[in-house]
């Protein structure tokens, strides 16, 4: 399959070619090597108690990893639900195939009744050019993210999720109350075996494993040359981000899909 997009510049592959060089430097370190072992003995313990497991995969960087850390670095059969729709970035579900695939996975693919892209095709100038349609109160993430992993996940007592605390406050403070595995009111047990790694943990680990990221991951010359680690996977409809730099980072690397956001939302010119 060919991919035009994302853009890269000489810039972008510079400043990755720098980051991995420095990733593998950090896999030397203990700290690394004390969160990895951490890390495998969470996700084995917890899968080994569990009656039946799950991991989910979105195709990013960190549940790539877990996925990975899981089922070849430790060896243990276990199924990997991923989410897939039209608002994904080109070639993610391809992406998880294939490794799935190269991986020997169980690997099963859900997809929302409702479009999310024709929805916002025909709502989308309602709304307001930053509206976080990623937050869990958003009724399209509901409806066509958060709901249809909840019904995927309803049979399974355990779930792996590739969080870490790093990434937002939300994640530290529920790190710090609830430890890397915790049981919720419903019974079902959460496992985050990556909870406590650094986003440059993560790159380490996918340097020197050699799994190769999806593109967007590679996009970091415009604004992340000093933290590519921020870079996230989620719809690539910036949502909130778009007001702090997101919507010019997809006209940048993604033209074609900016195009397609602006017919959507034509408040979003201005943002650039």
């Amino acid at each position: 399959m060919v991919i035009d997009e994302p853009i890269l510049t000489e810039d972008d592959h510079r400043v990755w070619d720098m980051w991995m060089r420095t990733a593998r430097i950090h896999a030397r370190t203990l700290g690394y090597l004390r969160r990895l072992n951490t890390a495998r003995r969470v996700a084995s313990e917890e899968i080994e108690r569990a009656e039946l497991p799950v991991v989910m995969w979105s195709g990013g960087k960190d549940s790539t990893v877990l996925v990975h850390l899981v089922r070849v670095g430790l060896g243990l059969d276990i199924e990997a639900i991923s989410e897939k729709d039209d608002l994904d970035y080109p070639g993610e579900r391809e992406y998880v195939e294939g490794l799935a695939a190269a991986w020997s996975l169980r690997l099963t693919i859900v997809e929302p009744e409702v479009s999310p892209a024709s929805y916002l095709a025909a709502h989308g100038a309602e709304q307001e050019a930053w509206a976080d349609v990623h937050s869990r109160r958003a009724g399209l993430s509901k409806a066509c993210f958060y709901g249809v992993l909840e019904a995927a996940t309803a049979p399974h007592d355990t779930i792996l999720l590739g969080l870490r605390k790093h990434e937002s406050r939300h994640r530290m403070r529920n790190r710090t109350s609830r430890g890397l595995a915790y049981t919720k009111r419903d019974g079902k047990r959460i496992v985050q075996p990556l909870g406590d790694w650094s986003g440059l943990d993560v790159m380490a680990y996918m340097a020197t494993h050699g799994i190769e990221p999806l593109p967007v991951y590679r996009c970091v010359a415009f604004m992340h040359a000093d933290e590519p680690w921020r870079v996230r996977k989620s719809w690539w409809v910036p949502g909130s981000s778009g007001a702090k730099g997101g919507v010019a980072w997809l006209a940048r690397y993604y033209p074609s899909l900016y195009r397609r956001l602006r017919e959507w939302m034509p408040g979003v010119e201005a943002l650039r």
